[in-house]
């Protein structure tokens, strides 16, 4: 499928782990911007929710995205921030433009 498929995240720092949270993102991002079919790659501080991170992505398409999820880089960082992240998650959101 050639089709460009968006991710948005929200990752949320446990109280006094923000700055380690984006230190773990930057550095992600940092070698994610590397990869084929990486079209955008990067995160804002949602100015509604202390603490959170939002993750917006765009890939050339899902299968591109799909083999992001097994990278070394992005293994590494999912383990270090699963320790600092409220409940250990992040919501993650995908889909397809419409509009």
């Amino acid at each position: 499928m050639n089709k460009q498929i968006f991710v948005v995240a929200e990752l949320t720092a446990q109280k006094g782990k923000f700055d380690e949270l984006k230190q773990i993102f930057e550095n992600l991002a940092t070698e994610t911007r590397k990869e084929k079919g990486a079209v955008e790659y990067f995160f804002i501080e949602d100015q509604n929710k202390p603490n959170t991170l939002l993750s917006i992505e765009r890939w050339e398409n899902p299968d591109e995205e799909a083999k992001h999820w097994k990278t070394a880089h992005l293994k590494k960082a999912l383990d270090a921030a699963s320790k600092i992240l409220v409940d250990n998650k992040a919501i993650i959101h995908k889909g397809f433009q419409i509009i």
